[in-house]
């Protein structure tokens, strides 16, 4: 609540400052700014321009600007940029603006992305050597690009303004060691950066970053004889537009956007699971699991899915990873006792849709023979005729029985919220979506509309869980009804993507008429994401794309205090917030019957 205020206050201050020219940080004031927000298109376009490929580029979180410092970085893949930049007044009274620096950035960052294929070992490194080697492969990286397109040496060179007087701290003499590297006009007779300019010039092939760590070791060593103790945090390349190379160091993702780390719970536990149906792991997993220790949940497929940022109104693709897990199943018994207690329901609700299916007819007009004469059509014909005019011969009509063509799949919301007991009941949440999930597979069942029946829950936007307890093609039996006894309720709630999933299974199917019921007893959440209003704009994208692939989708909340979320996600009719726990059940299948109507 405090983040919120206080976004809400600095907003107030920036716009204040914007039209009057007060309340604004002493260090914003007299400075001209280009925000992010008016040039992302622009530096997108020209990446693409540059390489023939896109680049997500994503804005830095103004609550990390202080002092109207802050950093750019790389990080799975996305490149993170400053909101806004100040124009620069250099020292020879030239200007850089805004706009320029953003170009020269974002290149730089992407450089990395291309060029960067390895990530360096950090283990054994201090800060020191690792700071130099960091140097030495952003000068690789540049070189290579400005091998294809020399005016970005100009763009870049401009920002370096460390000089041979800069020479108090082991900063001082990282910046005139990049300056060297760069810029073959740059004057610097100091041994040490003499013997890091020739070393760089030395190299034949800059393709791999082998020669990063050799060049960077080296001058690491050669530098200790100066006693300059290196401040990690103040001795920092000055450039604007240099990034904090925290790229070179992480395990960065591959080009495909698949995770290079899998969890412990990828791999699954033969000497736990014995020969049951879960126990059957494919050759890859096999084969990883050799060095990593056996745990009790199966192997799983993963897909990746983008997500909807609402404050950069930027779609990032491949953001999000959902992995398919399975379950193990429960006790039968479970499920024939929600049915037995039911017995009254189930029987009304099954001739209730099979009214419904078997009723009602469609009269097809306009025809030149049919099965009797369409009585209006005939009238107009005769006044026609009367009039002199030529009339309509197509006076018959036939009436034909409708036909379903309908395919539904109920999605459950499986997070830890769920293991909570409903105030003034003895069951919990998930005890009651489990006797929903029986009751309407029942009911369906018997009426013969192709169904499924998904769940999911998520930890982060890597780990995404998603559970298949019963497939569209797949009969009602023990094997879909031991899976739904056995679910259970863990972690958070990344709806937008679950929806996205569900959505690729319904357009697998060929129906008229295609159903997505989502049964939630909470706002959208995860552990990496503050607040719920990021991801209940994802959810709402995600409610729209499923829309336009022809699918129709409806909530059923249980959250009495859903009705303004849910209502922004789905739509003013497309949810139902319950009560009165008792008769949901009865509501849910009376929501279905109306939708297939």
């Amino acid at each position: 609540m405090k983040s919120t205020l206080h976004r809400i206050s600095r907003g107030l201050q920036n716009y204040l400052g914007k039209t009057t020219g007060e309340s604004s940080p002493a260090w914003q004031k007299g400075r001209t700014s280009t925000r992010l927000t008016d040039v992302q298109r622009r530096i997108v376009i020209y990446l693409h321009a540059l390489w023939g490929r896109d680049f997500v580029i994503k804005p830095i979180d103004e609550d990390f600007i202080h002092d109207g410092k802050y950093q750019p970085f790389v990080e799975n893949n996305v490149i993170h940029l400053p909101c806004f930049y100040f124009d620069l007044t250099l020292n020879d009274g030239s200007q850089v603006t805004g706009l320029e620096t953003y170009r020269a950035t974002a290149v730089h960052a992407a450089a990395h992305l291309v060029y960067t294929k390895n990530p360096f070992p950090g283990k054994s490194l201090n800060k020191w050597q690792k700071a130099l080697i960091s140097a030495i492969e952003d000068a690789r990286v540049e070189t290579l690009l400005i091998r294809e397109f020399p005016r970005l040496k100009q763009l870049w060179r401009a920002q370096h303004t460390a000089t041979p007087l800069n020479k108090q701290s082991a900063g001082d003499y990282l910046n005139r060691l990049a300056r060297a590297l760069l810029d073959e006009t740059y004057r610097d007779d100091d041994p040490w950066i003499s013997r890091g300019r020739a070393l760089f010039n030395a190299v034949d092939n800059f393709e791999t970053n082998d020669i990063s760590m050799k060049i960077g070791l080296t001058l690491a060593h050669a530098f200790e004889a100066r006693k300059i103790r290196f401040n990690a945090r103040t001795d920092r390349l000055t450039a604007p537009y240099r990034d904090d190379n925290r790229y070179l160091w992480a395990l960065a993702a591959p080009e495909s956007n698949q995770p290079q780390e899998l969890p412990d719970s990828f791999f699954e536990s033969k000497l736990l699971l014995g020969n049951n149906e879960f126990a059957s792991a494919d050759e890859d997993t096999k084969q990883l699991s050799e060095d990593k220790p056996l745990r009790s949940t199966p192997a799983s497929e993963t897909y990746r899915y983008s997500e909807w940022d609402y404050r950069s109104q930027v779609e990032t693709p491949s953001w999000v990873t959902i992995r398919e897990k399975k379950r193990k199943p429960g006790d039968l018994e479970t499920i024939a006792h929600i049915v037995a207690q039911n017995n009254d329901l189930v029987v009304r609700m099954k001739n209730l849709l099979h009214t419904i299916r078997f009723s009602g007819v469609r009269r097809i007009r306009k025809l030149e023979e049919g099965d009797e004469i369409d009585v209006d059509a005939a009238i107009r014909a005769l006044i026609d005729i009367r009039l002199g005019m030529q009339p309509d011969t197509r006076i018959m009509m036939r009436q034909m029985r409708k036909t379903r063509d309908i395919t539904v799949l109920v999605l459950l919301d499986l997070s830890n919220s769920t293991n909570q007991k409903i105030a003034g009941q003895e069951h919990t949440v998930l005890q009651l979506t489990r006797q929903i999930c029986v009751l309407f597979a029942e009911v369906i069942e018997s009426v013969g509309d192709p169904f499924a029946i998904h769940g999911f829950c998520s930890k982060s936007r890597h780990n995404v869980e998603y559970f298949r307890f019963k497939d569209f093609d797949q009969p009602y039996d023990d094997i879909p009804k031991g899976k739904i006894a056995g679910m259970t309720g863990k972690n958070s709630t990344r709806m937008g993507a679950a929806i996205r999933h569900a959505t690729h299974y319904l357009n697998g199917q060929s129906s008229g008429k295609k159903l997505l019921m989502l049964i939630t007893d909470g706002a959208p959440s995860d552990i990496d994401v503050r607040g719920t209003k990021y991801l209940t704009y994802d959810a709402k994208m995600a409610v729209q794309q499923a829309g336009r692939c022809g699918i129709h989708t409806h909530c059923v909340s249980l959250d009495a205090n859903a009705d303004e979320y849910v209502s922004r996600i789905f739509g003013a009719r497309n949810y139902m917030v319950v009560d009165h726990i008792r008769c949901l059940p009865e509501k849910m299948l009376m929501i279905y019957a109306g939708l297939t109507v």
